[in-house]
């Protein structure tokens, strides 16, 4: 399933729209197993935050954490300690994550600056004002469980979220909650078992 969205907000302080979609999909395990999962997109407008000290006009807080937006920033956060990793596919198909973090040509300029080994977030990757701007076109985002204890299932599921920020302070958030194993690709793409959604830019 993909999730589509684009925002253009301009005036309330919080204005929320959320859209949920819950489908089912077959897993390719040892064993035919079903996974269901949710798939909540939202869009919001936001002008405060919870960090100390504040974070500066070219940031957001994410967890009690100052990330980077620049031109374009995408954090991402789950719900148990572990590593999960961050992967984005950018429009021209370069996926930018923990082994291809830029900035370069591979990753459109885009940078992957927070990288959260043990706990729950954020991760973050960004475009630097101070760079050139985000390629237009569609966004992929997924979610890589390189290691999560104990394995996701249904007794031990694992909801990730997803916020994607302009300099506007316009924020998508993406939310899904995985209910089994899912395998690491880092391909990231509409059919994608880790795919969380996608956005359109600018």
């Amino acid at each position: 399933m993909t999730t589509t969205s684009s925002a253009t907000t301009t005036t309330a302080t919080t204005t929320t729209t959320t859209r949920t979609t819950t489908t089912t999909t077959s897993t390719r395990t040892t064993a035919t197993s079903r996974t269901t999962t949710t798939t909540t997109t939202s869009r919001t407008t936001t002008t405060t935050g919870l960090c100390s000290p504040a974070c500066n006009s070219e940031q957001t807080c994410v967890l009690s954490i100052c990330t980077n937006v620049g031109h374009l920033g995408i954090s991402m956060v789950w719900s148990r300690s572990g590593d999960g990793d961050i992967a984005v596919a950018t429009p021209n198909r370069k996926v930018i994550y923990y082994n291809n973090k830029g900035p370069s040509s591979s990753t459109d300029q885009g940078e992957l600056d927070r990288d959260d080994l043990y706990n729950r977030g954020p991760e973050n990757i960004y475009w630097p004002l101070s760079g050139s701007s985000p390629p237009a076109g569609t966004y992929y985002l997924c979610f890589e469980p390189y290691s999560i204890s104990p394995t996701i299932s249904s007794s031990n599921p694992i909801t990730v979220t997803y916020q994607v920020v302009r300099p506007t302070g316009v924020i998508l958030t993406f939310t899904k909650t995985f209910t089994s194993v899912i395998q690491n690709s880092y391909k990231c793409d509409a059919s994608s078992s880790t795919l969380m959604g996608s956005f359109t830019y600018p």
